[in-house]
């Protein structure tokens, strides 16, 4: 059994705040380090950018739980380009632990790594670039030289045995959790929502959606059917607020949102803090995710947990994750999607529903179990 386990904490950096990857490996740690805490035996050192760097993880440091500064993280491109396997190697771990698939050109200890899914490897959502490159060669090589592999969805699991052919009995399916401090339930208005919605331009009712703006995401379609929905019933004076970065391909929907219709009609927030996306999710008719993939879907836990109703693609992974707690429609179909939209504006006995079996969804996930799941995965390595 694997005692002496060292994780790459390289996505603690503050640069990678507000992505997926930045979220699950600050949760993993803390939930791992309080586990950790009740095994005399384990060992955990986490390769760590310079405290000044990053954020609290909010883990104790102790004997048998320590973060090691890497000042050659600076060096982001060096660094996963091997120096990574290096630090680990001086470390003398039984098993090390990386939560982002890295190009694997020599392997010095035996290898777990995260998959969170296989997006850059799809022919239908592929960026030509050198940086694309640099990803495709990232999780091929991490699939192919990992002595196990851990991923966020039994259809991210199903997707690289079929697409990738790597055998099933290689890869562990681990749901991801939330945190219910930063997403507590809808229990009343959340404090300072008002002021909130007012700096940002938004103002009730409004339907939310939430990611990183790429062509997978579909915002094309959503807004589209956003369109046909304003245009069909002007009764109804919803906003679009869309909610998170940019990544590339949206030149679109850009020349899209410039039109005069749709100003001051879709909202574009930008990223935002967790307790700032956590008052959105109370304040909103519900959260939309018409994505045609995700290999996972960490916005419909958030949006369950704070009580809004949710909407989704019934693709990928989404049914995975909302279970019963979603009303679905085809992605594809714009007037599917509008249609979802009208029906969560005006149906409020629907909502109602929806927010009910969210919140008994939300029981199955949490980020402890997710936590102890892979710490009893790395041990039996």
């Amino acid at each position: 059994m694997a005692e002496r386990i060292c994780i790459d904490g390289s996505f603690l950096s503050r640069r990678f705040l507000g992505t997926g990857v930045h979220s699950y490996t600050t949760n993993l740690l803390q939930h791992m380090e309080k586990l950790a805490a009740r095994e005399p035996s384990l060992e955990i050192r986490v390769l760590a950018p310079p405290l000044e760097e990053m954020e609290s993880v909010g883990s104790a440091a102790r004997p048998g739980f320590e973060l090691i500064p890497c000042p050659a993280m600076r060096q982001r491109d060096l660094w996963r380009l091997g120096i990574f396997m290096l630090a680990a190697k001086r470390l003398r771990p039984d098993v090390l632990f990386l939560p982002f698939p890295y190009p694997i050109y020599y392997k010095a200890v035996r290898l777990a790594v995260m998959v969170h899914d296989v997006i850059p490897l799809l022919p239908a959502f592929r960026r030509h670039s050198l940086r694309a490159l640099f990803f495709r060669q990232a999780y091929s090589s991490s699939m192919r030289r990992a002595d196990l592999i851990l991923t966020n969805s039994e259809y991210s699991k199903a997707d690289m045995v079929a697409r990738c052919g790597v055998a099933s009995e290689k890869i562990l399916a681990i749901h991801l959790g939330f945190d219910p401090n930063l997403y507590p339930p809808a229990l009343a208005a959340a404090p300072g929502a008002g002021q909130l919605q007012s700096r940002l331009g938004i103002e009730a009712p409004y339907i939310l959606w939430v990611g990183n703006m790429e062509p997978r995401k579909n915002l094309l379609r959503l807004v589209e059917a956003y369109g046909q929905l304003r245009a069909r019933r002007a009764d109804l004076t919803p906003q679009l607020v869309l909610c998170g970065g940019e990544s590339w391909g949206c030149e679109t929907l850009h020349h899209l949102l410039a039109q005069p219709f749709y100003q001051g009609k879709v909202i574009r927030t930008g990223p935002l803090p967790s307790t700032d996306l956590s008052g959105l999710y109370r304040g909103a008719a519900g959260l939309a995710l018409p994505s045609l993939y995700e290999g996972f879907g960490l916005p419909l836990l958030e949006a369950m947990a704070c009580g809004a109703p949710v909407i989704c693609a019934n693709r990928s992974s989404l049914p995975e994750v909302a279970g019963p707690a979603a009303l679905y429609f085809d992605p594809e179909s714009v007037p599917e999607i509008s249609a979802a939209m009208e029906r969560l504006l005006t149906d409020a006995d629907l909502r109602l529903q929806l927010a009910a079996q969210g919140k008994e969804r939300i029981k199955q996930f949490s980020w402890e179990t997710c936590a102890r799941a892979t710490l009893e995965a790395l041990r039996a390595m």
